[in-house]
């Protein structure tokens, strides 16, 4: 067995030099029959399968004790992981010619999403793109089967939906025309199993059924050596010792709750920890959600339906909460919710969520806010969903969809966590009832993984633009209360230390609501009266709308002239570890690649990208499809140069080598036009933006999350005394405190030199001064600007703090920043005395080249930090 997992393994392999030379991309045929793009961290699921099927690095894998027959991806609740499953099956199928899927599961629910994930072209939850699937220009199909054909169709994918019980079933007793072990000896399988875990029974306790089930699957991955088990699950128990040793070597990724929280891709959490009286959090929490249903209204949010779970631990005691929620429904009136609320108000923080539900409340006509919430939670709009009644195929369809406009579900009833497979969205508040409640730590860890399905994101219109990410985390608005799930608890001090504990082993991260904290920062006033607020100006550049002009050729999207590709012949040296023998990469020699034109036309045939009519999208100036392949302002005008082994030659290359050589470089050339297709253009035109219309004071609000690992927290420090930075406080993260700080032991330097010098944070939430790329569409905000004035002249230097894990990244802006040094940068209405500069990203491992540059541009040379060296110059 390997010594370390394999997806620490992986985590170093896929950061070297040698494997970054030669980086596994998501192919586009993934991307464009997929409905949705991929996140970072799917991308990164797929790039890590890639990486094990290479055979190239088969042997490095095997030395390292790893294997690539059996692998599972440890992906977060809500994080997308049947999206990951699509992209490996088209994957699998393209690259090696899979056709036979099998996708178990343990529960028929997830049967019935699936379906709609997979099969269903029509659904809003299907996910692969809903005008067709296609690669090389065939369409390719997906075909539900309960067996798989001995005589397959071409461009079919086979896919069979089952629970591991019922294939157990069938696989021990065979019925005629029905799935055998015998059948399925005949040809390569591929099993996608989800919710993995439900798979382990025997792998921690030996019992006769549960043994089978697990016997039973790895029967069927062992009857051919092709044959591939690839598991997915949210929950493996690695502190379980004979789970560690079983999926030490075959954890390909690890995504976890935690991280996906931080990524902005859930709802926050936060806990109100409130009395045990249960009447008075059913008050609480419809208040609450109406509250934000009717936030959303007033911003426009044309359907926003918030639902509230109450999870009881008996059945009994769920169904006398409902009558209970039912009776306080029915009797509201003014008088009574004005005395309620105003009751609660003195109770609770004047910075909590419920302190700004009740005070909104006061300023409203509670008469017609209580004949909505009568009209909206009226008995028929409630769902009890306990054991007894959750098979109701009625019930089952209202429970799973949710979010349909057409589904008037306010309030579910539950006592057991609600099944693995449930993917509701719009769950903003979860009720712990107290009567009856445990409080051990079996009891919180079941909470633990509710919270954790409840987190996942509802990507809600705002602005006519739907987000599947948190847009106001940090913004003072009420908006923030349409992303955030609220857990309301009992505050008491045993339950919460275990609920904490349950937290944290699922790395949930969460808050108590009343920790939520306002920063808040204003324009200095001795800064307000100054001459450089009053009349001086910052400086953004120009953008223009494309023209067609602008796609009238391939190199204007960046595509070269000459497109080099390395081919590897079939036959290639390697080490003990599978890595090319330096020798053989040397002897290597590099011919143009020549073929007929009806070759090429073949090539474009198989792409559909490049149909006519889709061309016509993004080079609008294109008269037809043999201009695409005579004109040299096209394809015509660029040359394909091979990088072939010493010895051999385009010429032994067969028909089908060169054209997947085209193949890959019509990829190459797809990409290129996709991403660089844009609205409009930055220009190295700078124009003047006044000062004293763009500076405003702004307000932040950061949670302190009390569970989970969260870096580089937001904290405002007080910048009283210091002139120089114009704001009252600077809000900001470490790495930024640490440039401010930097700045602030040479602002006397700079103040002997200038008679003007401040430093003005530029925060999205204050001025947005934006920058857009030049002959690009991206908007960059550098973090600071460091103004200096003289009465001849006048510098603006923008200034980024980054962090070194993400200078690759953001390279681009690096690039941008030193570009608006060059002479060929227009400044409008000011004369040669207006210099813009910028720099080096600062972060701490460069802060001395960092000095030294910004010495460079504004103090002639002379080093700001007055640093001197021990040696003396050579003379």
């Amino acid at each position: 067995m390997a010594k370390e997992r394999l997806y620490e393994w992986l985590n170093r392999e896929m950061i070297t030099i040698a494997y970054a030379m030669n980086a596994h991309e998501v192919p586009e045929y993934i991307k464009t029959n997929l409905k949705d793009e991929l996140r970072h961290y799917q991308e990164e699921a797929f790039r890590r399968f890639q990486f094990m099927q290479d055979d190239s690095l088969l042997a490095g894998i095997s030395d390292a004790g790893f294997q690539r027959k059996h692998l599972l991806f440890n992906m977060a609740t809500g994080s997308g992981k049947t999206m990951v499953m699509a992209s490996l099956m088209l994957y699998l199928y393209k690259e090696f010619s899979y056709q036979n899927f099998i996708f178990l599961v343990n529960t028929d629910a997830i049967i019935k999403k699936t379906q709609e994930n997979m099969l269903n072209s029509q659904s809003n939850k299907y996910l692969f793109n809903p005008n067709g699937i296609f690669i090389d220009g065939e369409q390719i199909m997906i075909q539900a089967v309960e067996n798989f054909p001995a005589v397959k169709d071409k461009n079919t994918i086979y896919l069979k939906l089952t629970t591991i019980q019922k294939i157990h079933g069938e696989l021990s007793k065979p019925r005629e025309n029905g799935i055998s072990l015998e059948s399925l000896e005949e040809e390569d399988i591929v099993i996608l199993g989800d919710e993995a875990h439900h798979f382990n029974a025997s792998t921690k306790k030996e019992k006769e059924e549960e043994t089978s089930w697990e016997n039973t699957i790895n029967k069927m991955l062992y009857l051919r050596t092709n044959n591939k088990l690839l598991e997915f699950s949210a929950t493996i128990n690695m502190d379980d010792k004979n789970i560690a040793q079983k999926y030490s070597d075959k954890i390909i990724y690890k995504y976890d709750l935690g991280e996906f929280m931080n990524d902005g891709y859930s709802k926050n959490v936060l806990r109100l920890q409130s009395s045990e009286n249960d009447d008075e959090k059913m008050k609480d929490v419809l208040l609450l959600s109406q509250y934000r249903k009717l936030i959303a209204r007033e911003n426009g949010i044309l359907y926003f339906k918030p639902i509230i779970m109450f999870k009881s631990s008996k059945i009994k005691i769920s169904e006398q909460k409902q009558q209970e929620f039912n009776i306080i429904i029915d009797n509201l009136s003014v008088e009574s919710l004005s005395k309620y609320i105003n009751q609660r108000k003195k109770t609770v923080s004047s910075n909590s969520t419920l302190y700004k539900v009740f005070s909104y409340y006061l300023e409203q006509d509670l008469d017609s806010i209580i004949r909505e919430i009568q009209e909206d939670f009226e008995a028929r709009n409630i769902l009890n969903a306990n054991e007894k009644i959750m098979l109701s195929v009625d019930n089952a369809v209202l429970l799973n969809t949710l979010e349909d406009i057409n589904n008037p579900i306010r309030v579910i009833f539950a006592v057991a966590k609600l099944n693995e497979g449930w993917d509701v969205l719009n769950l903003y508040d979860i009720v712990r009832i107290s009567e009856g409640a445990g409080t051990t730590r079996t009891a919180t860890d079941s909470e633990a993984q509710l919270i954790g399905r409840g987190a996942r994101y509802f990507p809600f219109v705002y602005e006519g633009e739907k987000s599947y990410q948190r847009r106001f985390d940090n913004v003072n608005s009420d908006l923030r209360f349409l992303e955030t799930l609220h857990y309301h608890t009992i505050n008491e001090k045993g339950y919460l230390a275990n609920l904490e504990k349950s937290m944290n082993a699922v790395n949930l991260i969460s808050s108590s609501d009343e920790t939520v904290e306002i920063f808040e920062t204003k324009l200095k006033n001795s800064f307000k009266n100054t001459t450089v607020y009053k009349q001086g100006n910052l400086f953004v550049n120009e953008s223009r709308a494309t023209t067609s002009e602008d796609y009238s050729s391939l190199d204007k999207f960046t595509i070269p002239k000459e497109w080099e590709t390395e081919y590897i012949g079939s036959t290639v040296e390697t080490d003990y570890q599978g890595n090319v023998n330096d020798e053989m990469v040397i002897q290597r020699e590099s011919e143009f690649l020549h073929v007929d034109k009806r070759f090429f036309r073949k090539a474009l045939q198989r792409n559909p990208f490049f149909r006519f009519s889709n061309l016509k999208n993004y080079l609008p100036l294109l008269e037809s499809k043999e201009e695409l392949i005579n004109s040299p302002q096209y394809f015509n005008g660029v040359s394909i140069k091979v990088s072939l082994p010493k010895g051999q030659h385009i010429a032994d290359l067969s028909a089908t080598e060169k054209l997947e050589i085209i193949d890959k470089f019509l990829m190459y050339c797809e990409e290129k036009i996709r991403k660089n297709y844009k609205k409009e253009i930055g220009l190295k035109i700078f124009k003047p933006v006044p000062i004293r219309d763009v500076l405003k004071d702004y307000e932040i609000v950061s949670p302190k999350f009390q569970t989970g690992q969260v870096t580089q927290h937001i904290l405002p420090y007080p910048m009283k005394g210091k002139d120089w930075f114009v704001y009252t406080h600077a809000i900001v993260n470490g790495t930024e405190k640490k440039l401010v700080d930097l700045i602030g032991t040479f602002v006397q330097t700079l103040e002997n030199k200038y008679e003007k010098v401040y430093l003005i944070r530029n925060d999205e939430k204050g001025i947005r001064l934006k920058l857009t790329e030049f002959n690009g569409p991206r908007g960059f905000m550098p973090d600071f600007i460091l103004y200096l004035e003289n009465e001849t002249f006048n510098y603006q230097v923008y200034i980024e703090p980054k962090g070194q894990h993400l200078e690759s990244n953001d390279a681009w802006k690096q690039e941008m920043l030193y570009e608006i040094n060059g002479s060929d940068i227009e400044v409008i209405g000011e004369n040669e005395e207006v210099r813009l500069i910028g720099l080096k990203f600062y972060n701490e491992d460069n802060e001395r080249e960092f000095i030294n540059e910004l010495s460079e541009k504004v103090n002639d040379g002379n080093s700001l930090d007055n640093l001197v060296g021990l040696f003396t110059e050579d003379i």
